[in-house]
C-alpha cells in the first residue's frame, strides 16, 4: 500500500490521510475519533474495520483514551458511569451513542460530531461531560 493514502474511518465516517504504510491485519488509530481499527483487503480495496477480537468495553475505552490524549483533554469523575451508559446504548441500539443525546444517529457516536468539531474548546467540556479541557 502506498503511503499518504486517504482512507475512511467506519466509526466517525471521516476520511483521513494514512501517513504510514500499513498492511492488511495491522492496527490503525483514527486521528479524528481515536478508534482502533484493522486494515482489511476486500475485493482488491484497502479499508478499515472495527476489530472483532476485542471486548466492547475495551473498544470504547481505547477510543475515549486515544481521543482525549490526541486533544489534550481529561475525564471527569463520572467517566465510569458514562462508560456504562455507552455500553448500554451499544447493547440496545448497536453502537456507542452518546448516553446524553436522544437521537441514536451516526453523528452521536462517541466521541460525537459536536465534540470532534470543538464543543470542548468552546464550552470547556463536551455535552455529556465526559471530555474536559
Amino acid at each position: 500500500m502506498n503511503a499518504q493514502r486517504k482512507i475512511l474511518c467506519p466509526v466517525c465516517q471521516v476520511n483521513f490521510i494514512l501517513k504510514e504504510t500499513k498492511e492488511p491485519g495491522e492496527k490503525v488509530i483514527c486521528p479524528v475519533c481515536g478508534a482502533v481499527l484493522i486494515m482489511v483487503l476486500k475485493q482488491d480495496q484497502i479499508g478499515l474495520e472495527r476489530p472483532k477480537d476485542i471486548s466492547l468495553e475495551d473498544e470504547i475505552r481505547q477510543r475515549m483514551d486515544n481521543f482525549a490524549r490526541f486533544r489534550g483533554y481529561r475525564f471527569n469523575e463520572m467517566k465510569e458511569a458514562l462508560v456504562e451508559g455507552l455500553l448500554k446504548k451499544h447493547q440496545r441500539f448497536g453502537d456507542f451513542y452518546c448516553p446524553c443525546r436522544i437521537d441514536n444517529i451516526q453523528e452521536n457516536v462517541c466521541p460525537c460530531i459536536y465534540t470532534r468539531q470543538g464543543d470542548v474548546e468552546i464550552n470547556n467540556r463536551c455535552h455529556c461531560g465526559l471530555f474536559w479541557k
